[in-house]
């Protein structure tokens, strides 16, 4: 099974004792990389057996096969937007096609599942 989230909304756990000047330097920190709390970026949009994206890759393009057709070596891709621009000419009719042409701002990310 292959998972595809997308960026979504952004919140991150919050401590109620936490004083704000120590919040302020928590959303700071996290902005720049370091990890001092767990940041919710995306929601799950689709998911796709395994069949189907075997269909998908094998019906598409060289691009679509360079960038999304070695998700079981990786495990995890991600998408930006310069990437959903060269995917969409080459990809089949399918799902993940139509998200991508829907695609705003963010990113998706595709998950083997296993």
């Amino acid at each position: 099974m292959i998972e595809v989230f997308k960026l979504t909304k952004r919140h991150m756990d919050e401590n109620e004792n936490l004083p704000k000047e120590l919040k302020d330097i928590k959303v700071f920190s996290t902005c720049v990389g370091h990890g001092v709390g767990t940041i919710d970026f995306s929601e799950k949009v689709l998911e796709i057996d395994d069949e189907e994206f075997k269909r998908i890759i094998e019906n598409s393009g060289d691009y679509v096969k360079f960038k999304i057709g070695n998700l079981s070596k990786y495990f995890e891709i991600e998408i930006f937007a310069e990437h959903a621009a060269k995917l969409i000419p080459q990809l089949c009719e399918c799902e993940l096609k139509d998200l991508l042409k829907n695609m705003r701002e963010g990113y998706f990310v595709l998950r083997k599942d296993f």
